[in-house]
């Protein structure tokens, strides 16, 4: 399955979860997600929609589910081919993937609620100490998808919405983590 997806920063959370559901958007209750994102030591520099690359996130939500995601990229950060499923251990998985040689690339927890617009749109609505809050739309498509017609889709579906945004993300919160933790060094 492919994921593709728009982030953005919006002017105003709260504003822009109160259009949101003046929308129609069911927001969720909040969950909490812990990421540990693992790949092999020579990719730690292939970010940024390195296709052969195999990033693994270990994901605990609420301290109790964990999930096990494997993404590629297929044209960049956010449009990756993904695969997820749950695990019982998630202890045992970090043993297995460090002795399969992978290393942590980033690991940060995040608040988030979804919902979704025209039932093939997610929307989540994330809050991520300490880079801010966000608003992502994702969708999920055959491997072989117009990314760039379902881009445009989800850009149109945000307009519809009026989520008004400062910025918009092309990089995936690990990413954008690692920025800022590199940022934060060199003050």
């Amino acid at each position: 399955m492919r994921e593709i997806e728009i982030k953005v920063k919006p002017a105003n959370l709260d504003e822009a979860k109160r259009k949101l559901v003046a929308a129609g958007v069911v927001i969720s209750e909040p969950k909490k997600q812990h990421d540990i994102v693992y790949c092999l030591p020579e990719s730690l520099q292939s970010v940024g929609g390195d296709t052969s690359v195999n990033w693994l996130r270990v994901r605990t939500e609420n301290d109790n589910i964990v999930y096990f995601t494997l993404k590629r990229s297929v044209s960049g950060s956010l449009d990756s081919i993904e695969h997820e499923t749950i695990v019982e251990k998630g202890d045992e998985l970090t043993k297995i993937l460090e002795y399969m040689g992978y290393v942590v690339f980033s690991e940060l927890t995040k608040i988030r609620q979804t919902g979704h617009y025209n039932e093939s749109i997610e929307v989540c609505v994330d809050e991520v100490p300490p880079l801010g809050g966000f608003i992502e739309l994702e969708k999920l498509c055959r491997d072989d998808a117009d990314g760039s017609a379902v881009e445009k889709e989800l850009f149109a579906a945000l307009d519809v919405l009026g989520i008004e945004y400062t910025e918009r993300m092309t990089k995936g919160y690990d990413e954008l983590m690692n920025d800022h933790l590199a940022q934060s060094k060199e003050k």
